[in-house]
């Protein structure tokens, strides 16, 4: 079984040093401090204190892997809406010269304006070793949907 740790960053925290910090807890204790945040009001609490920041990282270090979600503070709707970032690497076709010459380029996986039920599932395809499912999901033309 894969153990994980996990860095926690409040609005209120305006130093590394002062996010919260938990070591080797597995996929289930992750989902379940991730389904505990309250993450309305800390949108709220972000927009109290400029510059406040809530992100959940987790991090795999046998795999020397980590996935960071953020919280958007002032997204185009009401919904509560997360950025996904990661060091999970894809492969992607870039064309230069006018499209004539093809190569592939490695980036790393990252999702924007994604909703909660997205967010949880990509966090859940992370701590499950289900990396293939995430490359595949960042491949979708319309990657905001592909991950509900």
């Amino acid at each position: 079984m894969t153990a994980y740790d996990l860095e926690i960053r409040h609005p209120h925290h305006h130093s590394h040093d002062e996010a919260e910090f938990f070591e080797e807890m597995s996929a289930q204790e992750i989902m379940e401090k991730f389904n505990a945040m309250n993450w309305k009001q800390l949108q709220i609490l972000m927009l109290q204190m400029r510059g406040g920041k809530a992100e959940f990282t987790v991090t795999d270090n046998t795999q020397n892997l980590a996935v960071q979600i953020s919280l958007i503070e002032m997204p185009e709707t009401e919904a509560l809406t997360f950025n996904f970032e990661s060091d999970i690497e894809v492969s992607v076709e870039q064309s230069n010269l006018f499209g004539f010459l093809k190569y592939s380029k490695a980036v790393d996986v990252a999702f924007q304006g994604l909703n909660l039920a997205a967010a949880r599932h990509l966090l859940d395809a992370f701590t499950h070793q289900e990396l293939d499912v995430i490359r595949k999901l960042y491949l979708q033309p319309d990657k905001t949907s592909a991950a509900e």
